[in-house]
Order: structure tokens, then C-alpha cells, then sequence
């Protein structure tokens, strides 16, 4: 007998409801009462009713707005243990927690002006018709907001996993790639010198375990440097003291992500194209600064001599690190590329954004 299966556990930062705490969601709150209190006075309200009209709207623009900034209150306080419940669950809740508030502040508004006289001359004598009407009201608003937050919510959850398989096959394709790269790395060592070539091979065992193990193409930047690092290690077994490579990444966040492979790539295109093309060899420069909350990675290397036969390049590796980093942060993250003064140079712009765990 099968243990029953527990609903599934949502964080706060996947919900369907948006934060209700936030500034922006506030103030969308705000507009939504305004607009719901004009309707209802231009419904109520014949032309050429001046006077009456814009006291009716300020009465029920100010009954509106104590409700819809309460409702708000609500729902922010209640996010968080909404957000462990099924979505089913979640829905009701919230639907009847509008209501309940709604009903509430309705009586409490009816009660205050029976027994004070405030206001009384603009509230209603049926205070059941009062009531009912509220909640009404209620019941349409808040049936449309929860319909849009969830078909908001579905819509970017789409895009989302669109976004990740993209990623995902644009990381199938790297991973293919950088294995056959390794592969010729070790044929030219075998003849030369085999057991240089076995530590090699052990190498790039552990490398592909690394990069494999993972279940996410996502990596901490500390990982992607590592991994990058024991490339450069398996290239310098080849080339030698014809290959240096300067890491200036001490500035940047260790804990921030990113996806996976990614520069190694574009360290593999700058030892090719820039190193190897060197009779004396060269130095691959990395640079990592941080500018408030976004990341900046660049790696240089010398342009090839002029009399050096011209090597095809990879722009697959290229296009296919752009596309990733396009996939990740849309309109957030870039590739540039540039060649001046004899250096060749690449840089990547990302925000930071630590790795969930």
C-alpha cells in the first residue's frame, strides 16, 4: 500500500499571486479601486449631476481604497503559508479571504455610520442590500484578479521551461563539442609522449564527471571558473610554457550563476585562435570586474601574426554561449566582441543572481 502523495510544496517566489507588499502591486491595487469607483458612479449617475457625482466618488473612491489596501494587507501577510498549499487550495483561500474581508469592512463602515452619524447621509438605510452588494462586487473583481494573476503565472511558467529547454539543447550541443576538442588534444600527446597523455586522459575524466554530475545546466561561477581552470590545465600538458593564462577574478561574487560551460568556449577559442597561432606562445588575460549588480567577464588574447595561416573559427561555440546567455536573462545578459590594438577580445555581461538552492 502506496503512502498518499503530499501536495506540492511552492516557494513564495513561485506563487501565483504576486506580493502584495511590493510598491508596484500596491499602487496597481490602488488603480484598480479608483477605476471600480468611477464605474460605479458613472453607472449611478445621470449627465449634469455635477455636485452629487463627485461627492458619490469620493465616498465610494475612499470605502474602495480602505478595502482594496486591506485586501492587499491580507493576502501579503497570508503569501507565505499560501504558497504550501496546492494551487486548487490557494485559490479558494484567497477568494474567500477577499470575501470575508470584504464583508467585514462592509459592516464595520455600516455600523461606524449607523451609530456616529458620519457619513450617514451617503450611506445606504438597507444594510443587507449594502452588504450583499459589497460582496457582490467583491465576488466579480476578485474572480477576474485571480483569473489574470494565474494565467499570468502559467504564462511565464511556459516561458520559463521553453527558456531551460532551449538551454538544455543548446548544452547538449556544447558538451559534444568540447569532448571532441579534448579528444584531439590527447591524439597529438599519444606518439609524443603516451604517459603525458594517460594523466591527460585522468584529466579529462575528471573534468566530464564534473560536468556531467550536474542536473541543472546552472553552476555557481566558482564551479564554471573551476572547470574552465582544469581545461587550461589539459591545454598547458599540450602546449606547454607556450600557454599562460592570467585570472583576474578575484572581484567577482563566487556565488553567483550562470550557465553551465560557458567560458570554457570562449577560453578554448582564445587558446586556438590567439596561443597556438604564437610561435613564442602567448598569455590568455580573464578579466572579472562587478558593477553594482551586474557581472563583467573578459577574456583577451593576442591576434594572430599576419603571415599565420588563417584558422576557420568556431562560431558555433560563439553563437551558441550568446543564445544561452539570451535564453537566461533576456535582455539583461550580452556577448560583445571586439579587436583592436592587436588583442582580441570578448566580453560577457550578466546580472548577479545567487544560485537558488
Amino acid at each position: 500500500m502506496t503512502a498518499p502523495q503530499r501536495p506540492p510544496q511552492n516557494t513564495p517566489e513561485d506563487f501565483f499571486l504576486p506580493d502584495f507588499c511590493s510598491g508596484p502591486v500596491v499602487l496597481v491595487i490602488v488603480l484598480i479601486a479608483e477605476l471600480v469607483a468611477f464605474l460605479l458612479v458613472i453607472a449611478r449617475h445621470l449627465p449634469g449631476e455635477g455636485i452629487n457625482l463627485w461627492l458619490d466618488l469620493a465616498r465610494i473612491s475612499l470605502f474602495l481604497q480602505w478595502i482594496g489596501l486591506t485586501s492587499a494587507g491580507v493576502l501579503c501577510a497570508a503569501r507565505k503559508p499560501l504558497a504550501r498549499v496546492t494551487l486548487r487550495q490557494a485559490a479558494i483561500a484567497s477568494f474567500v479571504l477577499l470575501l470575508i474581508t470584504t464583508g467585514v469592512l462592509s459592516e464595520i463602515a455600516f455600523q461606524i455610520s449607523s451609530y456616529t452619524g458620519i457619513g450617514q447621509a451617503f450611506m445606504p438605510l438597507d444594510h443587507t442590500g449594502f452588504v450583499l452588494r459589497n460582496l457582490l462586487i467583491c465576488i466579480i473583481v476578485s474572480g477576474l484578479l485571480l483569473r489574470y494573476f494565474y494565467v499570468q503565472y502559467q504564462w511565464k511558467r511556459n516561458v520559463q521551461r521553453e527558456a531551460r529547454a532551449r538551454i538544455e539543447a543548446l548544452q547538449a550541443r556544447i558538451h559534444p563539442h568540447f569532448l571532441f576538442n579534448s579528444i584531439n588534444t590527447i591524439a597529438s600527446l599519444i606518439r609524443s609522449d603516451p604517459e603525458l597523455a594517460e594523466h591527460t586522459i585522468m584529466d579529462l575524466a575528471d573534468l566530464f564527471r564534473a560536468s556531467l554530475k550536474k542536473t541543472s545546466p546552472t553552476v555557481t561561477l566558482a564551479e564554471e571558473i573551476a572547470m574552465a581552470q582544469q581545461y587550461q590545465r589539459i591545454e598547458e600538458l599540450r602546449l606547454g610554457d607556450r600557454l599562460k593564462v592570467d585570472w583576474q577574478t578575484d572581484g567577482l561574487p563566487a556565488d553567483a550563476h550562470m550557465p553551465q560551460l560557458l567560458l570554457q568556449p570562449l577560453l578554448e577559442n582564445a587558446i586556438y585562435h590567439g596561443i597556438e597561432t604564437q610561435h613564442q606562445g602567448g598569455t590568455v588575460e580573464v578579466r572579472g570586474t562587478r558593477d553594482a549588480d551586474t557581472l563583467n567577464i573578459e577574456i583577451v588574447n593576442p591576434l594572430p601574426p599576419a603571415n599565420a595561416p588563417r584558422r576557420h573559427g568556431n562560431q558555433m561555440a560563439m553563437e551558441n554561449v550568446r543564445q544561452r546567455l539570451m535564453l537566461a536573462w533576456p535582455g539583461r545578459a550580452s556577448l560583445d566582441v571586439t579587436s583592436t590594438d592587436g588583442f582580441y577580445r570578448v566580453c560577457v555581461r550578466f546580472p548577479y543572481e545567487k544560485l537558488a538552492p
